[in-house]
C-alpha cells in the first residue's frame, strides 16, 4: 500500500476525520491485516484564509506547492488536499505538483455521474461557491448546479466559519442549514445535495434532509483509498 501523504489543517476538524476515516476504511477492507502510514502537513489556516480573502491565489498555490513537497520529502507516494475550498488553484498547480495528487472536485463528479444526479444542490464556503468550482464541474458534465443565492452563501459561510472549522457543531446552526437545504429542494427540485466542504458533514448527515447527501469528504477517502491500494 502506498504511503498517504495529507495537506491537513484546512481546517483541523475534518483532517481528523480524513486521517480516522483512512484507518478506518483500510482496517475493514484489509481485514485487520494493516494500518496505513500517513503523513500529515498540517498549514496554517489563517494563511491560506487571508491569501484567499485578498484573492492572492498565487500565494495561496505557493502554499499548496509548499506543503506538498514537504509531503513528497516525508516519503509520501501520493497526496490529497483535505480541503474543496483550496482546489480553486488546482488547475493553476496540478501540473507542478511534485507527486500524484488526488482531486475531491474530480472524484466527486465522478460518484455524481455515476449514482446519475442531474439537479445538484451545492453548499460549501464563500469562496468555494463564488468561484463557481462546483457550478463550473457539474456544468462541463451537463449537470445543473443549484448554487443558494447571494445572502444565502453569506449564511452558510458564517455557520463553518469559525464554528465547523474547528469541530464545533452548534444545534441551531445545523437546522439553519437544513432548513435552507430543504428550501432549496423543494423549489429548485434538487435530486441530491452536494456538502462541498470538507466540515459540513460534521453537521449534516444522511437522515437530515430528503434527498441523498454527497459527503466530498468520504467519497474523497474512497478514493484516496483506491488510488493507494493500487498495484
Amino acid at each position: 500500500m502506498k504511503k498517504i501523504g495529507l495537506v491537513g489543517g484546512i481546517g483541523p476538524a475534518s483532517t481528523v476525520e480524513y486521517y480516522l476515516s483512512i484507518i478506518k476504511k483500510c482496517r475493514i477492507e484489509q481485514r485487520g491485516n494493516i494500518y496505513p502510514e500517513i503523513v500529515i502537513d498540517s498549514v496554517n489556516m489563517l494563511s491560506h484564509d487571508k491569501a484567499l480573502a485578498e484573492n492572492d491565489y498565487d500565494k495561496l498555490a505557493h502554499y499548496l506547492l509548499r506543503s506538498l513537497s514537504n509531503l513528497k520529502a516525508a516519503g509520501a507516494e501520493l497526496a490529497a488536499i483535505t480541503a474543496n475550498t483550496e482546489h480553486i488553484v488546482w488547475n493553476m498547480v496540478h501540473s507542478k505538483f511534485p507527486l500524484p495528487v488526488i482531486s475531491i472536485v474530480e472524484a466527486t463528479i465522478r460518484e455524481i455521474k455515476r449514482k446519475g444526479f442531474k439537479n445538484v444542490l451545492v453548499f460549501g464556503t464563500m469562496f468555494t461557491l463564488k468561484s463557481k468550482l462546483y457550478e463550473n464541474a457539474l456544468n462541463n458534465q451537463g449537470i445543473t448546479a443549484i448554487i443558494p443565492s447571494g445572502n444565502d452563501i453569506s449564511t452558510i459561510d458564517s455557520l463553518i466559519y469559525p464554528n465547523m472549522e474547528n469541530g464545533i457543531i452548534i444545534p441551531a446552526d445545523k437546522q439553519k442549514l437544513v432548513k435552507m437545504a430543504e428550501k432549496y429542494i423543494s423549489e429548485k427540485n434538487a435530486d441530491s445535495i452536494l456538502l462541498g466542504c470538507t466540515e459540513l458533514p460534521l453537521a449534516i448527515t444522511y437522515c437530515d434532509v430528503s434527498v441523498p447527501i454527497l459527503n466530498t469528504t468520504e467519497i474523497h477517502i474512497n478514493e484516496i483509498y483506491r488510488r493507494a491500494t493500487q498495484v
